[in-house]
Parts: structure tokens; C-alpha cells; sequence
């Protein structure tokens, strides 16, 4: 079996298929390539890891100040904590529903702007910005 790569030639000898079958090296080779990426993907990506205690109660409340924001409690703390470093970016409950409806809004003023869209199809833009508005406020912050 012909290998272009000493690494790969080093771990199929390790793992002990080079004399096994095609199935057994092809895959090996495989789980060289997922350990590969992954090892590569830690290098280019170095990411910082914070780990904090809290008790019970604190993170009982944790929890539900993130179920009212629909997060998972991690990123509501993560988020809470990037807020916290940079005042100017807050925690922004259901920022999907608020990209929704500023891109229905603007689909609708380009639409008006260039006279591209007739009239009620400008209006249904406008509409369905006005449901998902609606719906935005409904829920709990």
C-alpha cells in the first residue's frame, strides 16, 4: 500500500491494519482524517475557556432569566458576560424574530424605492413584519 504521508503511514502502523484488509485500512484512514481535522480545527481556533462555580439558587435563577429569553443558561451567560465587557452591546431576546422583520421592512422600502414589487405584494411584506412584531412583543423579556 502506497501512503504520500509519514503521519498517516505512522498511524495505520500503530493502529496495526497495514496488513489487514482494504476495509480495515480505508477505515483507518478515515479516523486519521477525522482526528486530523479535528487537531488542525483546535489549532487554527483557539478558543478560551472560562469555568465558574455557582451555587443552587444562583443558578436556579440563571436558568430562568434564560428560559425567559429562550436561551440555553449558557449562552444567556455568555452573552451576559460579553454585555457586561461591552456596554454598548446588551442581551437582545429573540434576535431572529428582530432580523425577520427588519428584513421584511427593507424588502418592502426597496421595493418602493425602486418600484420593483407592485403594490400588495409590498403590503404582505408589511403585514407579515407586523405579525412577527407582534409576536416579538407578546413574549416575555
Amino acid at each position: 500500500m502506497k501512503t504520500r504521508s509519514k503521519a498517516l503511514y505512522a498511524y495505520l502502523l500503530e493502529a496495526g491494519v497495514l496488513k489487514g484488509t482494504p476495509e480495515a485500512i480505508d477505515c483507518a484512514k478515515c479516523e486519521y482524517r477525522k482526528l486530523y481535522k479535528k487537531h488542525w480545527k483546535q489549532k487554527v481556533k483557539p478558543r478560551k475557556e472560562i469555568r465558574i462555580e455557582f451555587t443552587l439558587k444562583q443558578f436556579a435563577a440563571i436558568k430562568s432569566k434564560a428560559h425567559e429569553y429562550d436561551l440555553k443558561h449558557t449562552t444567556y451567560s455568555r452573552l451576559a458576560i460579553l454585555a457586561a465587557v461591552d456596554s454598548a452591546a446588551g442581551i437582545i431576546p429573540h434576535l431572529e424574530q428582530l432580523e425577520k422583520i427588519l428584513q421584511l421592512v427593507s424588502m418592502a422600502v426597496i421595493g418602493i424605492a425602486k418600484n420593483t414589487l407592485p403594490l400588495w405584494q409590498v403590503s404582505e411584506f408589511l403585514e407579515e413584519a407586523e405579525t412577527v412584531l407582534i409576536d416579538y412583543l407578546k413574549k416575555p423579556i
